[in-house]
């Protein structure tokens, strides 16, 4: 039974190491992309725009999609 929880125990351990790991490789991924201006994160699904620094004055977010609203002069 020892070496059974041995065994559990180590393979626990490895598991968040290795997710620690690879969370970690994302984010250094991640700024060194968003240092570069890389615009491919634009189209990714796991990445979550929260607000827009550079946009034209009015301009909205709306469910990830910038939307610029103008006044239409007839």
């Amino acid at each position: 039974m020892s070496a059974l929880s041995w065994v559990l125990t180590a393979l626990g351990v490895w598991g968040l190491g290795w997710i620690s790991l690879r969370h970690w490789k994302k984010m250094v991924s991640l700024d060194a992309r968003l240092a570069s201006g890389d615009v491919t994160l634009l189209q990714e699904s796991n990445v979550e725009i929260e607000e827009v620094i550079r946009a034209p004055q009015g301009s909205q977010l709306h469910h990830q999609q910038m939307l610029v609203s103008m006044n239409q002069q007839k």
